[in-house]
C-alpha cells in the first residue's frame, strides 16, 4: 500500500494513544501496580526456550496455555532484563487496531468514513483496556485478526499466512476461535467468482487463493488443537485451567456444551445471569450495536462462548484480556454495519451512526471505564524503597516469595521467583503494614508462625518490610 493511501490521520492519533499507553506502563512500571500476570509472562518469555517454565504456574506454561509464539518476544526481555517492553509491546497492538480498521474498511466505505471508524476503534473501551492491563498473549490477538482480514481482502497471502500462524500460536482458544473463520472463508470462495466485491461482502477476486489459505488457517488451527490437547497436556497432568468450566451439574468443558441438553433448567440458571448480560452490553453499546447489523458478528460467537460459559466473574468483567477472544470479530462487524448503512441509507446517516459509537466509546470510558486508572496509578505501599532493599538482599538464583505486585517488578531478573507463598522457598519478603486483607488475614500470620517455629529468620530489615531466609540454607 503506497504512503498516499495509508490513514496517515489515524496513525497519528495511534501514535498520540501509543504515547499515553507507554507513559502510563512506565508509571505502573516505576509504582510497582503491575499484578502477577506481567510478571509471570517475563519469566515464561525469558524461558521460551526452555520450557517456559514460571514460578507462579509452577512448572511449564503449557500446562495452562498453548503460547509458542511467545517465544518471538525472548530478546523484549533477554536483553533488558525488564517486564516493561512486553507491556510497550501490547500498548503498539492496541494502537495499531485503529489503523488497522481504517485500511479495512477504505475500500469500502471512503476515506473519511474509515478513518471515523478508526477514530471509533481507538476510543473502544473493551480494546484500550486490553492497552493499559498486565500484559497477556490475547493482547495480541486483535491486531492479528484485523491482520488476518485486511491480508485476504488485498489478497496479501504471505501476510496472512504469518498473521495465522502467530494467532493460532498465541492460545488454544484463539485457535479454537480461528478454525470457524478458516471454514468461513472457504465457504466464501466457494461461492465466488472472479468479481471486483471484497471478502467482506462475501465474495472475492481471489476464490481458488482464499480456498487455500482458509483451509490452511483452519487445519492449522485444528492441528494446534489436537497437538496441545492431545499430546501436550495429557503428558503434563491435563488442562488446568478446565476449573473454570466446573459447575455442580457439568463436570468440565465437554460436559458444559452438553448441560444445554442434559441439564437445560441448571444450565439457564447458571449462565444466563445480569453481570453476564452487562458485559455483553459494555462490548455492544460502544459500538452503538453496529456489530449486530453483520452476519460477520456470528464469528464472536466462539469467543464470547468460551468467556461467558466460564464460572468466575473475573472471566467475564470488561478489562481483562478475555475479551480478545471475541471483540476482534465484533469490530469487522461493526464495519460492515456502517458500510450497509451508506450503502441503504447514505454516507450521511452511516457517518452519524459511526460518530455516535464515538460518542459512546467517549461516555463509558468516563462513565463505566474498564481501565480503572485510579486504582492502579498510585503505589499500593508507602514506602517501595524499602521494599527493594529488603529484596536486593535475597540472592537472585534463590527461590523467592513475595506480594504479586512485588514479583511482577523483579520477575524478569529472578526466575525463581513466586507469589503468595509462606513455605517451600529460600527466602520470602513481606511487610507487616502491607495495605491488603490477604496480607493481613493469611499472609503475615503464617510467616510469623514459620519464624516461631524456626522454619523462617529475618535476615534484613528495611523499615516493616522484612526478607526471611529458610533454615538450613548454607
Amino acid at each position: 500500500m503506497s504512503a498516499s493511501r495509508l490513514p496517515l490521520k489515524v496513525i497519528g492519533w495511534a501514535t498520540v494513544e501509543f504515547a499515553l499507553l507507554t507513559a502510563l506502563a512506565i508509571v505502573r512500571a516505576k509504582l510497582w501496580t503491575y499484578g502477577s500476570d506481567t510478571g509471570t509472562f517475563a519469566q515464561i518469555v525469558a524461558d521460551a526456550f526452555g520450557g517456559m517454565r514460571n514460578g507462579v504456574e509452577a512448572g511449564s506454561h503449557f500446562r495452562y496455555h498453548w503460547s509458542p509464539s511467545l517465544a518471538l518476544l525472548w530478546p523484549l526481555v533477554a536483553l533488558t532484563h525488564s517486564a516493561l517492553p512486553l507491556q510497550l509491546l501490547q500498548a503498539a497492538a492496541t494502537a495499531a487496531c485503529g489503523p488497522l480498521v481504517a485500511v479495512l474498511a477504505r475500500p469500502y466505505a471512503g476515506t473519511r468514513l474509515a478513518n471515523l471508524l478508526g477514530y471509533v476503534t481507538l476510543l473502544y473501551p473493551p480494546l484500550l483496556a486490553l492497552g493499559f492491563d498486565e500484559f497477556h498473549e490475547l493482547g495480541l490477538f486483535t491486531p492479528l485478526v484485523l491482520g488476518l482480514f485486511v491480508a485476504a481482502d488485498r489478497t496479501r497471502w504471505l501476510w496472512f499466512a504469518f498473521c495465522g500462524i502467530l494467532a493460532v500460536g498465541l492460545r488454544e482458544d484463539a485457535a479454537l476461535t480461528l478454525l470457524p473463520f478458516g471454514i468461513v472463508l472457504i465457504a466464501i470462495a466457494c461461492r465466488s467468482a472472479a468479481q471486483g466485491r471484497g471478502l467482506l461482502e462475501g465474495f472475492t477476486i481471489a476464490p481458488r487463493a482464499l480456498a487455500v489459505a482458509g483451509a490452511g488457517l483452519t487445519l492449522t488451527s485444528a492441528a494446534a488443537l489436537a497437538a496441545y490437547y492431545g499430546i501436550i497436556t495429557p503428558r503434563l497432568g491435563g488442562w488446568l485451567p478446565s476449573h473454570f468450566y466446573v459447575y455442580s451439574f457439568a463436570a468440565g468443558p465437554m460436559a458444559l456444551v452438553a448441560a444445554p441438553l442434559t441439564h437445560p433448567r441448571e444450565f439457564v440458571a447458571a449462565i444466563f445471569t445480569f453481570g453476564r448480560f452487562t458485559y455483553v452490553l459494555e462490548a455492544l453499546v460502544p459500538l452503538a450495536f453496529l456489530p449486530l447489523r453483520s452476519r460477520w458478528a456470528l464469528l464472536a460467537l466462539p469467543g464470547a462462548t468460551i468467556v461467558l460459559l466460564a464460572n468466575s466473574g473475573y472471566v467475564w468483567r470488561m478489562g481483562d484480556h478475555y475479551a480478545a477472544l471475541w471483540i476482534p470479530w465484533l469490530l469487522v462487524a461493526g464495519v460492515v454495519g456502517v458500510v450497509a448503512l451508506q450503502r441503504r441509507a447514505s454516507e450521511t446517516v452511516a457517518r452519524k451512526w459511526a460518530a455516535a459509537a464515538a460518542i459512546l466509546c467517549a461516555i463509558f470510558l468516563v462513565a463505566f471505564d474498564p481501565l480503572h486508572p485510579l486504582h492502579y496509578l498510585h503505589s499500593y505501599y508507602g514506602d517501595l524503597a524499602d521494599a527493594r532493599r529488603a529484596i536486593a538482599c535475597v540472592p537472585k538464583n534463590a527461590s523467592l516469595g513475595t506480594y504479586d505486585e512485588w514479583f511482577s517488578a523483579i520477575a524478569a531478573q529472578r526466575a525463581r521467583a513466586t507469589i503468595d507463598v509462606t513455605s517451600g522457598t529460600d527466602y520470602l519478603v513481606y511487610a507487616d503494614d502491607f495495605p491488603s486483607t490477604a496480607n493481613q488475614l493469611r499472609i503475615r500470620p503464617a510467616v510469623a508462625a514459620a519464624v516461631a517455629r524456626g522454619q523462617y529468620r529475618v535476615v534484613c530489615r528495611f523499615g516493616q518490610v522484612s526478607a526471611y531466609e529458610a533454615s538450613g540454607r548454607p
